[in-house]
C-alpha cells in the first residue's frame, strides 16, 4: 500500500518532472499528501502531457459540493492484477503519472522512501467525472506491484510502480491502447536506488535514525 506520499516543490528533480509533465499551476510543497486530497497529476491529451488536479482516490460519488470519496472502495492505490481485469479499460485508455519527492510506509516505524538524486514518477489510472459547469472532475489512483524480497523489511505486501524516464512518453501516450505492452514495466523490481530513512510519526520530515540505501536490481 502506498498511503502517504510527499511533494517537495523546491526539489530541482521534482520541478524538472512537473516541468516535463506540463503542470505549471501552483501548487505547494506538501510532506504529508494522504488519501482523497487534491493533488497534481499529468494525463495524455492528444498525445501531449497536460496537467490537471485529481482527488486521490478514483472512485467518487456526488456530493451537495461536486464530489467525495466513495467510502465503500479503498481506491488510492490499484493492485496490478487488476489492470488486466476490473481496471483493464481504465489502462488501456487513462493511464496518468502522479509526481512527487516521496512516499511513506508503517512497519513498527514510519519510513520515508525516496530516490537517490531523483523525483518519483508514480504510475496511475484516472477517471474523468462530469460536472454542472463543464469542466470535469478528475480522480486517481497509485498502481502498486506485488512486494519486492529486499523491500519486505519497510513494507511486504506492495511496492508502488515508479516509472523509468523512458516510460513517461508512451505511459502517457493517449492513442496507445496494450495492457500487455507493460508487462515488464509491472515487475516487481527496484527500479533505482532508493534512500529510506525512519521519520517521526508526526513530522514525516523530521529523521530520527540514519538512513539505508536499497539498491536497484
Amino acid at each position: 500500500m502506498c498511503g502517504a506520499i510527499g511533494r517537495a516543490i523546491d526539489n530541482p528533480f521534482v520541478r524538472s518532472l512537473m516541468d516535463l509533465l506540463n503542470i505549471d499551476f501552483d501548487t505547494q510543497t506538501d510532506y504529508n499528501v494522504r488519501p482523497n486530497a487534491r493533488l497534481p497529476i499529468s494525463i495524455g491529451k492528444n498525445r501531449v502531457p497536460t496537467g490537471v488536479e485529481a482527488s486521490w482516490w478514483l472512485f467518487q460519488t456526488r456530493a451537495a459540493n461536486g464530489y467525495t470519496y466513495d467510502k465503500r472502495y479503498k481506491s488510492f492505490n490499484t493492485r496490478k492484477e487488476k489492470l488486466f481485469t476490473h481496471r483493464r479499460k481504465d489502462f488501456a485508455n487513462q493511464r496518468c503519472i502522479i509526481p512527487a519527492s516521496c512516499f511513506y510506509e508503517w512497519k513498527g516505524n514510519r519510513y520515508r522512501v525516496e530516490p537517490v538524486d531523483d523525483a518519483i514518477a508514480f504510475g496511475g489510472v484516472y477517471h474523468k467525472w462530469p460536472t454542472d459547469t463543464g469542466t470535469p472532475h478528475y480522480s486517481c489512483s497509485i498502481i502498486t506491484l506485488p512486494p519486492h524480497p529486499r523491500f519486505c523489511h519497510i513494507h511486504d505486501k506492495s511496492l508502488p510502480l515508479m516509472l523509468l524516464p523512458d516510460e513517461i512518453e508512451p505511459w502517457l501516450d493517449d492513442t496507445f491502447h496494450a495492457p500487455n505492452y507493460w508487462l515488464p514495466t509491472l515487475e516487481s523490481r527496484i527500479r533505482f536506488d532508493l534512500k529510506v530513512t525512519p521519520v517521526d510519526k508526526k513530522d514525516p520530515s523530521l529523521a530520527i535514525r540514519d538512513s539505508e540505501i536499497i539498491r536497484a536490481d
